[in-house]
């Protein structure tokens, strides 16, 4: 398929189905550039189901080191480099209408991050009580609880 007809389609049902989550207030061109960004990275997981989008994961892989202690917004807009080897895994974007969606990218995610029981992995959540987005950090657990995997 045509990458830009791609990018319009993952661009469509971010828009539809985020609900503010992960790009409250954008603007279509920059969300669109978003996942042209994460396309030259390798870092952008999606599931098609009858042709539509059903659900995406972006991610980062860095190096704790790299990474100042600055709110999230400062971090996305000027990245650390993509490290292959990093030593920590960003969850960065989740958009789901499918919960099958989400196993068949867990699986991928674990696939391509293969020590990601060895390494940290961070995301940003929503804090239900005070409604603020605040970075949260998960245990390898959570990707193979996602994939349905038991690794001990």
């Amino acid at each position: 398929m045509e990458v830009d007809r791609l990018l319009e389609d993952l661009t469509d049902f971010a828009i539809e189905n985020d609900k503010g989550r992960c790009f409250p207030e954008w603007e279509r061109k920059d969300v669109k550039q978003f996942f042209l960004f994460h396309f030259h990275q390798k870092t952008i997981l999606f599931v098609r189901v009858g042709g539509k989008v059903v659900g995406f994961v972006t991610w980062y892989r860095w190096n704790k080191d790299e990474i100042p202690n600055l709110p999230d917004d400062e971090i996305f807009s000027n990245p650390p480099p993509f490290r292959e080897d990093g030593d920590l895994l960003y969850i960065s974007d989740v958009v789901t209408t499918q919960p099958r969606a989400m196993r068949s990218m867990g699986i991928e995610l674990a696939r391509l991050n293969p020590d990601y029981g060895e390494i940290e992995i961070w995301g940003t959540r929503k804090n239900k009580k005070t409604g603020e987005a605040e970075r949260v950090q998960y245990t390898k657990r959570l990707l193979d609880f996602i994939g349905g995997t038991n690794h001990g």
